[in-house]
């Protein structure tokens, strides 16, 4: 089993505001692009924000809400094929903040690429350097389950819910209630206008992949290439899609736990599956802190479903279970930041309560629901990203326009290309083989490696990505 090491650059990248870029978009729907404010004075990348309706059916009387973009041009214009867009997920990881970051923009896209594509970051609307959302008060309760036991455990979620929701709407307005992919999709199309481009290449990434399938019904022959990166199906309904994402994360846990038997990570005569256990016996004891704070059962497993994401966080899951069970110290497991915590977490929510459906009676459900990932994953109790966020939608004032059902792309799709590794916890490999299965003429890459995104973690994966997407016919 292979491990990798993940680099300093992406995580401060991930972790961290940076300032907008400037510019705006003048009359006429064109790009005015700028330096981006804060890049080195030698990188080509440039900067611009774009206005666009925040509902796209009313889009001459809608109110209007900004998007940050930035554009790096082909190194080697004379060989230039044309515009790669890419989502890089999240929701919440911003497109622009990667382009316009050297070392950043280097460990996403290999040189092959950079030579012959303008790569293009567009904002996801409400994350990144777009209007922000605005809620009061923490998108995240932790004094709320979301594993709620009876039907009080569930009005209290759902009273939760509907009350952040419900700042939300009264804070940012009908922004709130036009964040789905499909209205995304359509800022996209709205750039790749802008920039001129009759057709687009598209890299989707974990969410990206969701916008990838609702941009491919909308726009298909505006799909040069496609390439979808650790897979979300779509066709699933959630308590599918919880079910198969506890399943991922066992698998996940096993891996840690086979790694830590080779390297002795556990103390004396532990293993992984008994540390784990001893620290999620002291949080329901109340032992556990992390900064100083009280940690919940929840907590730890929501954090460790998120390490278990990432390529080399086996040493610090180690460390941080050691600490749980010696000194009640679980800081290294519970503050993971992301765009599933802090202050993007509330666009990850709003985005994603609008594209899981989760219809309002299935709260009732939540009990029966959570037993079964319970038993399907007994090690992090059923935790997973997909419970994570279908726990968060009950109540949620704004309902999902999304109905789950495969691809619906014509015949002459784009040919496209499915990369997914075998132990993803968050985006399972049987979401991938259902999507191959669902476009015809689509080819599936099955690495046998650990973790989220073959794109970013398996040199195979990258090369083969980027030989299709310079030629994918």
């Amino acid at each position: 089993m292979r491990v990798y090491r993940l680099s300093l650059v992406l995580v401060v990248l991930l972790l961290t505001g940076l300032a907008p870029p400037v510019g705006a978009e003048p009359g006429g729907g064109r790009l005015a692009w700028q330096p981006c404010h804060g890049a080195p004075a030698d990188h080509p990348a440039r900067c611009a924000r774009v206005t666009v309706p925040v509902d796209w059916s009313e889009p001459g009387t809608s109110a209007r809400t900004e998007l940050g973009v930035a554009r790096i041009p082909a190194a080697d214009p004379e060989q230039r094929i044309g515009v790669l867009m890419f989502n890089a997920g999240g929701p919440g990881v911003s497109a622009p903040a990667i382009v316009r970051r050297p070392a950043a923009l280097r460990q996403y896209f290999p040189q092959r690429l950079l030579d012959r594509f303008d790569v293009v970051g567009v904002d996801v609307r409400a994350t990144g350097f777009a209007t922000p959302l605005d809620c009061a008060g923490p998108a995240r309760d932790d004094s709320v389950s979301r594993f709620p036991i009876g039907a009080a455990g569930v009005a209290r979620l759902v009273d939760r819910n509907l009350r952040f929701g419900l700042s939300c709407l009264s804070g940012s307005g009908p922004l709130a209630r036009h964040l789905d992919t499909a209205t995304v999709a359509r800022d996209l199309d709205h750039v790749r206008a802008a920039l001129g481009a009759e057709r687009i290449s598209f890299l989707g990434m974990s969410y990206g992949t969701m916008l990838a399938q609702s941009y491919a019904e909308l726009f298909p022959h505006r799909l040069r290439a496609l390439v979808l990166d650790g897979v979300v199906d779509r066709a699933a309904t959630w308590p599918e899609m919880v079910e198969t994402g506890a399943r991922a994360v066992e698998d996940g846990f096993a891996q840690f736990a086979e790694w830590c038997a080779e390297t002795g990570c556990a103390p004396g005569d532990d293993d992984a599956y008994r540390m784990v256990e001893t620290v999620l016996e002291r949080a329901d004891a109340g032992e556990l802190t992390a900064a100083g704070e009280p940690v919940t059962a929840e907590q730890v497993t929501r954090g460790l479903t998120g390490l278990l994401n990432v390529e080399l966080a086996f040493p610090r899951i180690a460390t941080g279970l050691t600490a749980g069970v010696n000194t009640g110290d679980v800081r290294a497991l519970v503050d993971t930041g992301g765009v599933g915590s802090g202050e993007a977490y509330a666009a990850y929510r709003a985005i994603l309560c609008q594209d899981v459906r989760v219809p309002a009676t299935d709260a009732v459900r939540l009990p029966e629901l959570a037993r079964r990932v319970r038993a399907l994953a007994p090690t992090l109790r059923g935790a997973s990203e997909f419970w994570d966020i279908g726990s968060a939608c009950p109540g949620w004032p704004v309902r999902s326009r999304w109905r789950p059902h495969p691809w619906r792309v014509p015949d002459d799709f784009a040919r496209t290309l499915i990369l997914s590794n075998a132990h993803d916890v968050a985006t399972p490999r049987v979401w991938a083989e259902r999507v191959h299965r669902q476009l015809p003429d689509s080819v599936l890459l099955r690495f046998d490696g650990y973790g989220h995104t073959p794109w970013m973690w398996e040199p195979a994966a990258r090369t083969a990505a980027v030989d299709y997407l310079l030629s994918p016919e």
